[in-house]
């Protein structure tokens, strides 16, 4: 029930500081509690204003990991800009993800060049829940409807290791199109979002 409550506040956090407004225009951005912006794959939200350039998260996740560049510095840059820098890399490099996985630098190339459209219908299409979410999320929504109407509540310890291990394996993925023409992805706080970007590249044929 928390990590519902989680999520959604972090999505909204996320757009009410990008969202497009009359005094700011963010190209892209992340929700992230390491403390400091990483590889957008290895944090639990990303929001892009055009939904066209949501491959940014693979090219300045390699950016980062591979030429140790400073995210902030390189959001900034065009795809064409980032696209040349993960090129330049030599061939066969690779860039090791949180958790043990590895991404190729011929497969950031792939997804980069792949068509933005495909690329993102990937994306949802690999946002499905898993079944042991599914199990579970029903009855914790039944039981903040209980709540919401005066069910008694009692106190409970949400940061066992047991708690935190569920969410890191299977808090849900959403992709959100914005009325914008942007999108967001994101997931729990405890969770990142390379099993989202692997399993979307897996259904694509650009990874095994």
């Amino acid at each position: 029930m928390a990590s519902l409550v989680v999520q959604e506040d972090v999505e909204d956090l996320l757009l009410r500081l990008c969202a497009p407004g009359a005094s700011r225009r963010v190209t892209t951005g992340g929700c992230t509690k390491l403390g400091h912006w990483g590889a957008p794959i290895e944090i639990g939200a990303t929001y892009h204003a055009t939904a066209t350039e949501v491959v940014r998260d693979l090219a300045l996740s390699w950016v980062h990991l591979h030429g140790d560049d400073k995210v902030e510095r390189a959001a900034g840059l065009s795809m064409d800009a980032l696209r040349a820098r993960v090129d330049a890399a030599p061939h066969g490099a690779r860039i090791a993800v949180k958790g043990g996985a590895e991404v190729s630098r011929e497969a950031v190339l792939q997804a980069i060049d792949t068509a933005p459209a495909v690329l993102l219908d990937a994306l949802e299409a690999s946002a499905l829940p898993d079944d042991d979410w599914r199990a579970v999320e029903p009855y914790a929504r039944e039981v903040m409807k209980m709540i919401a109407e005066g069910a008694p509540v009692q106190d409970v310890d949400l940061t066992t290791r047991k708690h935190v291990r569920f969410l890191e394996q299977h808090a849900p993925y959403h992709v959100r199109r914005l009325p914008s023409g942007g999108v967001v992805l994101a997931t729990h706080p405890y969770r990142t979002l390379w099993p989202l970007w692997n399993d979307a590249l897996f259904l694509l044929g650009i990874t095994s």
